[in-house]
């Protein structure tokens, strides 16, 4: 699982120096994220949606063993875990998890089904493994974010911009103030008129921030 992280990682900032962490890319994008996939939610929810499939076929050990538990229907007070053999860790994540997150009817699309069981994987997930307030709202606390992020995702503007907006609002642009902080460069002067790059130099001083005000 870190592999599949690390390689999403180096592929969503493909090289670029300063980044958001993948546990805030894997917010929702009403909290600041970009609905990026949880890996050990979609492992967990692939994992048991096929046990569930496998226990509705007729003649299988699966279905036998399930059935027997009473782990095939949704039941008012979850089944315990402590019903099925400590050998059988599986199945005893399985009668937990799977108990909360049952078809609703035969008339529930499976893509609906998979989502619905996605979804509550994620929120077990982050609940086992909350992570910190972003690095952001703890420097601007007094900031509407709620606002903010609702904007950055509804606005009618491309893709493009709205990733360009994102790591403004995170304050990861690589200006040169902060490359030559780091040794990077030798300077922290903007290579078009000599000033101070600053961020705030970059976007509305200098005339670069022309891709993110401008919407195409």
């Amino acid at each position: 699982m870190k592999q599949l992280n690390t390689t999403i990682s180096w592929y969503v900032w493909r090289g670029e120096i300063f980044r958001v962490p993948l546990s805030t890319l894997q917010r929702r994008k009403g909290e600041g994220g970009w609905d990026l996939i949880h890996t050990t939610a979609k492992s967990c929810a692939l994992f048991l949606y096929r046990l569930r499939q496998q226990g509705l076929r007729s003649a299988t050990l699966t279905a036998e063993w399930l059935c027997s538990w009473g782990l095939l229907a949704q039941n008012k007070n979850p089944p315990y875990r402590d019903r099925i053999p400590a050998t059988l860790e599986y199945l005893r994540r399985y009668a937990v998890d799977v108990a909360y997150v049952t078809q609703q009817g035969s008339t529930e699309p499976q893509s609906t089904y998979k989502r619905r069981f996605y979804d509550t994987m994620h929120c077990m997930c982050r609940a086992a493994t909350e992570s910190k307030e972003m690095r952001i709202i703890s420097l601007w606390p007094q900031t509407a974010w709620p606002t903010v992020w609702k904007n950055l995702g509804e606005e009618p503007v491309p893709e493009t911009t709205k990733a360009a907006w994102y790591k403004v609002i995170h304050d990861i642009l690589p200006t040169n103030v902060r490359l030559s902080r780091i040794r990077m460069i030798p300077t922290d002067a903007c290579r078009k008129c000599d000033r101070t790059d600053t961020l705030s130099h970059r976007l509305i001083e200098c005339g670069e921030g022309e891709q993110i005000w401008t919407w195409t």
